[in-house]
């Protein structure tokens, strides 16, 4: 699994880069808590790689009642956006920001 400039697309289509923002601390917390999961759970201790922190990142994801408010408010309650938000929020916060042309 990787994010692709085309899931980016979709996600800003649907407003998940205004999710993010708007409870950066939340999701920040979250993929912390799944970066430090997944290196002890999976990597034996070893500095995980993104789909080994999304693995642990996805099934917290899943009830979340803020994620699925904002997927029912912008009619995207496909799981596909749940996987890609979740690849957006680790890009976001392991990767840094990028510059983006406009």
């Amino acid at each position: 699994m990787a994010l692709t400039e085309s899931k980016i697309k979709d996600l800003q289509d649907k407003k998940f880069d205004k999710l993010f923002e708007k409870h950066k601390a939340e999701w920040v917390a979250m993929a912390n808590n799944a970066f430090a999961a997944a290196r002890d759970h999976i990597c034996g201790g070893n500095a995980p790689r993104a789909d080994d922190i999304l693995k642990m990142l996805l099934p917290a994801l899943e009830p979340n009642q803020t994620l699925r408010k904002h997927q029912e408010d912008v009619h995207a309650r496909y799981g596909r956006f749940r996987v890609a938000f979740g690849e957006y929020i680790i890009d976001k916060v392991f990767f840094g920001p990028k510059e983006e042309k406009k």
